[in-house]
């Protein structure tokens, strides 16, 4: 049996009375006339104790419900998992609880948010939530009726509200960068779901780094995967069977770049000597692939602690958000074997 450290335990630790330490832990010392020197030993016991505050009458005295929902399409994977890990690593120190819902398209969506809703929460922090503009909509009028604050990543919300993002645009260009630099002059891009704010930015980020570095946009395909397993593999095989395949393909995820090394040893295409493959976002199976595959470390879990800690903000200060606020987090690019130099100067040099 767990034994919960309760206010009577701090306050025979300490040889306190019962309601010096229940204002303390409870920020009414000042009234009281309390020092800050008793106040900060109480805190500091209760932080060696590790009490934890009972939520229901905390929720009682304050009238509020202190509540924070979750909604995400990504807890099965592993970038969606570790920014879960990282919003509950925001919240262990607050006293908010959070109520989380795993949703997979807009039915579900709708219904979870209308979950959340009814147990009056005062935050919702969406991941890789991509509405069509009806459920767009929706999700605009719920927050603003209920006051809800709402901080995201990974989503394509049209209106207001604070984002917390990968910094999609260096993470493609430092990909480019490598690339170019080994030669490469055909590169493909296999994106997801066009819908997709995520894969929307990197296949724009693309087509910008193909015009920076004077490539040719015929020899540049983009094409889409729909975040499909089974299209992404269609994909692949259609570029690498065109009559003057791309010598590398750049994937809008590691999941969609496993999908390619797989085809490309269905065709007997060596990689990375025939065909370099990078990827984003440094899931652990990047590391397991044969060969390891070149990709961009996403700090996941540091955005999940951000967008959690963004949006605490937002319901202590009950700061409306006139315009899109958006924060991105900057990528680390990770060269592992599956990128080498280019074909044609890998013939040059024999």
């Amino acid at each position: 049996m767990i034994y919960m450290i309760k206010i009577s335990d701090i306050a025979a630790e300490l040889e306190l009375s019962r309601v010096t330490v229940s204002a303390i832990l409870n920020d009414r010392y000042k009234k009281l006339g309390i020092s800050e020197k008793t106040a900060q030993r109480v805190l500091a016991q209760a932080v060696t104790m590790g009490y934890v505050p009972n939520q229901n009458a905390l929720s009682m005295r304050t009238g509020r419900s202190l509540t924070i929902g979750i909604l995400s399409s990504s807890l099965s994977e592993d970038w969606g998992a570790k920014v879960l890990v990282g919003a509950l690593r925001a919240v262990q120190s607050t006293q908010y609880s959070l109520r989380v819902e795993a949703v997979h398209g807009a039915e579900e969506e709708r219904g979870a948010l209308e979950r959340l809703l009814k147990s009056r929460i005062e935050g919702l922090f969406c991941c890789n939530i991509n509405p069509a503009s009806e459920a767009d909509e929706f999700f605009k009028l719920a927050t603003e009726r209920y006051g809800v604050a709402l901080a995201s990543n990974n989503c394509s919300f049209s209106f207001p509200h604070a984002r917390i993002e990968s910094d999609n645009s260096t993470a493609v260009m430092s990909l480019m960068e490598h690339l170019v630099g080994l030669g490469h002059r055909q590169i493909a891009h296999i994106g997801g779901d066009r819908s997709s704010g995520v894969s929307r930015e990197r296949s724009e980020a693309f087509l910008r780094a193909v015009e920076h570095f004077n490539l040719k946009l015929d020899e540049c395909p983009v094409r889409f995967s729909d975040w499909e397993l089974d299209q992404a593999r269609t994909t692949a095989r259609q570029l690498l069977e065109f009559s003057k395949p791309p010598t590398a393909i750049l994937c809008v995820n590691d999941t969609i770049a496993a999908c390619v090394l797989q085809v490309a040893n269905e065709l007997n295409l060596k990689v990375p000597s025939e065909l370099s493959v990078v990827g984003i976002t440094n899931e652990h199976m990047s590391q397991l692939t044969v060969p390891s595959l070149t990709t961009v470390a996403i700090p996941c879990e540091e955005i999940g602690h951000a967008g959690m800690l963004a949006l605490i903000d937002l319901i202590e200060s009950k700061r409306e958000i006139a315009t899109q606020e958006i924060t991105r987090y900057p990528c680390t690019p990770i060269f592992r074997d599956s990128s080498a130099a280019a074909r044609s100067l890998l013939k040059a040099t024999r």
